[in-house]
């Protein structure tokens, strides 16, 4: 139905006349507008296109709209056509200026509904002409293709959704026709092959794989046939580039959904790397029984049973055992049951990551009857899925032995070091009370002496006084000595910047000796007794043997678990051959009747910082004085060191 709406020019009469006349154009139209038609008035000879175009009210009704006035039905059927299809509709629909008119092929574009949606509706049209007036038209024949193309598009979003689900996946897929062309290919079968899917698709499996075609489609033919599926045939492809692959493959018949022409589908799983995998395994299970075999400790594997699953022959010439088939070598013959529990491996993977090794030891017997004692070992393996325990065996009865031996041995080394300490604790308290005895004598003697006593008894006596005090001297450092592993002196905090000038002062060294040491010294907390005996000791070695050095320089280093002091004079230095005996008892440089110390007081040096685990020692050029070195453990302490400063005396 035509809008009556439109004026009736003398156009139109002839264009009705002109479908009047041509009863088959106005039938063919009928049958093609399932969305109505419209005719478009084209520029006549006379240049006069102002002629609005004529539409059905099919072509609006149809869309939900209202048919607009006459002179607004072009602008508003150009404002429905889809703002990306207006570039096309206006080439091929004959609405540009440039548009090239004649029977054109249909063209598709989408118009707006009155809900918003866009139907897509297919233009059929073909040029008209009135005869005597050169009058043309533009008959334009629509009908509704939505649900054609729409599913059109659904098809191939499905196709392309299953493609990008067959490429996301690791296994090669083929799809084939009966005359065995591959319709379509996944990524991975094509990747495999070193062609693209585009370079495959429409080929011959023959083509693909020329050495393997003829048995490929053979099988083809086997499974067209009825026979089941192709399940599991081992097959090695090669492809373009060489490259190898160990695949197993499955077919599978497809029925096709728009004709009777079957499909194959087949599946390929890439078995390259676990071929490789399980050869590296074997490989790797025979380096570990070879090696199990040949360890030189004797090795066995239990299951969750106590089952001996694997042992080595070193355990029997440990254990000097002689299985048979009959009575094979049990684990009760190697361990005994009270450590069963400890040899049984764990019953889950869970468990197996959070066990660790364990070790202990025991004493059993050999086949002859002689005692051994037994160091073993164990590890939590997994074999095949299984986990098992491996035990290492090692005989350690002369180890032991030996170990036994030298804790006896010294123990009695503690008790006769023990017994020494004591011994010289004891004798030289037990012996000053007599010596103080002898002293007394000797000054009583001399007070008593009558004058006319010659000068040879009074030298004798002073001799005797001399030794007497020597003696003294003696026990006094016996007795420091054999105080040192006793010390109990309380920690406190020592501050040396004061410590040691009283020290050196209370030594009485010459006028002419000073100390010399950083302005600022460290300060910690540690045994007074012990670190103020050290330097006592060091002092008074200085003032003794270097009595012309000009001064006794003292200082401080740190490291991080212990500070470095050094104690140096100018004296006359030791001799190189000598530098490790004097720290040895009763050691001193001097001999006879020069000799004015006891060989103890270097000794005792070494003795307390070798019981704080530390050590002493000494750096000298002859002639050129000598440097006291000794290091003392470091606990809370503030140090800080500046340039030196002189102490006087």
């Amino acid at each position: 139905m035509v809008n009556s709406s439109y004026p009736i020019t003398s156009s139109m009469k002839a264009l009705r006349d002109y479908l009047q006349s041509h009863g088959e154009l106005f039938f063919d139209v009928l049958e093609l507008a399932t969305c109505g038609f419209y005719l478009r008035p084209l520029l006549s000879q006379d240049g006069d296109d102002s002629q609005p175009p004529l539409f059905s009210q099919l072509c609006f009704s149809s869309l939900g709209h209202e048919v607009p006035e006459a002179e607004r039905t072009s602008q508003v059927w150009l404002d429905l056509v889809h703002p990306e299809d207006r570039a096309a509709f206006n080439q091929l629909a004959g609405w540009g200026d440039n548009a090239e008119l004649g029977n054109q092929t249909p063209v598709q574009y989408r118009l707006r509904r009155q809900d918003g949606s866009y139907r897509y509706t297919e233009e059929g049209g073909r040029r008209i002409t009135l005869g005597d007036r050169q009058e043309t038209f533009w008959l334009g024949v629509l009908h509704d293709v939505d649900e054609r193309l729409r599913a059109k598009q659904e098809l191939e979003a499905s196709h392309q959704e299953i493609q990008t689900i067959l490429d996301t996946i690791p296994t090669f897929v083929w799809i084939k026709d009966e005359s065995h062309r591959i319709l379509r290919v996944n990524r991975a079968a094509a990747n495999a092959t070193g062609m693209t899917p585009d370079e495959i698709e429409g080929r011959l499996t023959s083509d693909v794989y020329p050495e393997q075609g003829e048995r490929f489609q053979a099988s083809d033919r086997q499974l067209l046939q009825g026979n089941g599926p192709v399940r599991h045939v081992p097959e090695t492809l090669e492809n373009k580039n060489g490259d190898v692959y160990k695949m197993l493959i499955d077919k599978y018949s497809l029925p096709s959904l728009h004709d009777d022409e079957k499909r194959i589908l087949v599946v390929g799983t890439d078995i390259t790397e676990i071929e490789q995998t399980q050869l590296a395994l074997a490989s790797q299970e025979t380096q570990f029984r070879n090696l199990f075999e040949r360890s030189p400790l004797g090795s066995v594997l239990i299951d969750s049973n106590h089952q001996l699953q694997l042992i080595n022959s070193r355990i029997e010439a440990m254990y000097q055992l002689s299985p048979t088939q009959d009575r094979p070598t049990q684990l009760i013959d190697l361990v005994p049951s009270e450590f069963h529990e400890k040899l049984t491996p764990p019953k889950d993977r869970f468990s197996l990551n959070q066990t660790a090794n364990t070790q202990f030891e025991f004493e059993t017997k050999r086949a002859d009857g002689t005692t051994m004692r037994i160091s073993l070992v164990t590890a939590t393996i997994e074999i095949e899925n299984q986990s098992m325990t491996l035990a290492t065996f090692t005989d350690i009865t002369e180890r032991h032995q030996v170990a036994m031996d030298l804790e006896r041995k010294q123990e009695e080394l503690e008790r006769s070091n023990e017994d020494l300490d004591r011994f010289a604790y004891i004798a030289s308290h037990d012996l000053k009370a007599p010596l103080r005895g002898i002293m007394h004598l000797t000054e009583w003697i001399e007070e008593d002496m009558p004058p006319q006593i010659g000068q040879e008894v009074r030298e004798h006596l002073k001799m005797l006084q001399a030794q007497v005090s020597r003696m003294d001297m003696l026990l006094n450092d016996l007795l420091a000595y054999a105080r040192v592993t006793r010390q109990t002196d309380a920690v406190e905090w020592v501050d040396l910047n004061t410590a040691l000038p009283e020290l050196f002062a209370f030594m009485s060294p010459p006028p002419t000796m000073k100390l010399v040491m950083p302005t600022k010294m460290p300060s910690l907390s540690t045994a007074r007794g012990p670190l103020e005996q050290i330097f006592r000791n060091l002092f008074g070695n200085s003032i003794k043997h270097a009595a012309s050095s000009s001064q006794v320089i003292v200082t401080a280093e740190t490291t991080s678990d212990s500070y470095h002091f050094t104690v140096r004079d100018n004296g006359p230095g030791i001799p190189e051959s000598s530098q490790e005996r004097i720290f040895g008892m009763f050691q001193t440089l001097e001999s006879g009747k020069d000799r004015r110390g006891t060989g103890m007081g270097l000794h005792l040096v070494k003795r307390l910082v070798q019981v704080q685990g530390c050590d002493a020692w000494v750096e000298s050029d002859n002639h050129q004085g000598a440097a006291f070195h000794f290091t003392w453990p470091r606990e809370n302490a503030v140090h800080s060191f500046e340039k030196c400063e002189a102490y006087a005396s």
